[in-house]
């Protein structure tokens, strides 16, 4: 009989207690959140890896091997995984998961913080969510199947990653974030465990494909070829920002037209009120409201300016300059929009983070 040690068997034991109570808390205040707290559901997750600990611990005394025992464990972690992330394909199909408030639809972009920007992203594609509930759902299946439970394993495992990054890199909470780290660690334990099974066949297994009959100084200059020829791309190309002092949005603070200087009315959308010069040498024109925008693209030279309009299209040409109109560092541009004559003086809004 395979011994098996009380490392195994300890690990084994805690992340079943792991994952059996981090399922039941997230249940319990998903679900049952009227008939308790946060911090008594809390004591679940420790109930169990305690529990856990201490059966490793008489599990080792008695000095046992039956595999029966190790398999319940194991059986433990899968069927804890597969709830889980079935219950979470279930909820998004079910319109439980990528639902934004309403009330936040109509918040400004710059507003809304990465976990709002996360959902709303997602909640853009009923379908999307679709399909990776059905991920969830038939990995979580496939893993309770002793034939399946590597399949299982392939399937969950990328997706679980997934979630993981954009869980962290959107904070969207770091209670969220150890849930899932658990749910992952249960998917490693499964592939660890089948190591020699996996490096013998990605690494020792013939290989039955045809090969290419190149030297291979030829091969290495085609496989690096994905590297250094996007490279090159990329700096022929240039910076995607080429004029970083200028970047940014600008509020119009005197505006003439043929030597007319224009009155400020907030409630007219036919004033030019905001201006933005962007990264790819974008532009855009706002007339009191994101409604109604010009958007083109400029190009600089020196102090030579002049941008061009697609959309809406057939709008005026800006032919002119860009001068400093002052100290403070406000931006006049005076030139020729088609026919008319202007003259715009533009301040500089700084970031929040300034």
């Amino acid at each position: 009989m395979h011994k098996i040690s009380f490392l195994q068997k300890l690990i084994t034991c805690i992340l079943a207690g792991l994952i059996i109570g981090a399922s039941a808390f997230r249940i319990g205040i998903t679900y049952f959140r009227t008939w308790g707290t946060p911090g008594g559901f809390s004591l679940i997750p420790f109930l169990t890896v305690v529990t856990a600990i201490v059966y490793a611990l008489i599990w080792q005394a008695r000095k046992t091997n039956n595999p029966a025992t190790l398999a319940f464990w194991q059986g433990l972690i899968r069927y804890g995984v597969a709830f889980d992330l079935a219950e979470f394909g279930l909820a998004k199909i079910f319109h439980r998961q990528f639902i934004v408030p309403i009330s936040k639809l109509d918040l400004p972009y710059n507003s809304l913080s990465p976990s709002d920007l996360f959902w709303n992203f997602f909640s853009y594609s009923y379908l999307f969510g679709c399909i990776i509930a059905a991920l969830q759902i038939a990995g979580a299946m496939l893993l309770l199947f002793h034939r399946t439970r590597l399949v299982g394993v392939f399937i969950l495992l990328p997706v679980l990653a997934n979630i993981l990054l954009m869980n962290i890199i959107f904070h969207i909470g770091f209670t969220v974030v150890i849930h899932t780290s658990i749910m992952t660690a249960g998917i490693l334990y499964f592939l660890f465990i089948e190591f020699k099974r996996l490096k013998e066949f990605f690494f020792a297994t013939t290989n039955r494909l045809p090969e290419l009959h190149f030297s291979r100084y030829v091969k290495l200059v085609i496989r690096l070829s994905i590297i250094y020829i996007p490279l090159l791309l990329i700096a022929v190309n240039g910076k995607a920002d080429k004029y970083p002092n200028l970047t940014g949005k600008y509020e119009v603070k005197k505006l003439s037209i043929n030597q007319q200087l224009q009155p400020e009315s907030p409630g007219t959308d036919s004033i030019l009120t905001v201006v933005y010069f962007d990264i790819k040498n974008s532009c855009v024109f706002q007339f009191n409201t994101p409604a109604k925008r010009w958007n083109g693209t400029f190009s600089k030279d020196n102090n030579h300016l002049q941008i061009k309009w697609f959309s809406p299209p057939n709008m005026p040409v800006f032919n002119g300059t860009m001068s400093t109109a002052n100290p403070s560092g406000e931006l006049m541009l005076t030139g020729m929009l088609g026919k008319d004559s202007v003259d715009i003086t533009l301040e500089k809004v700084k970031k929040l983070s300034e």
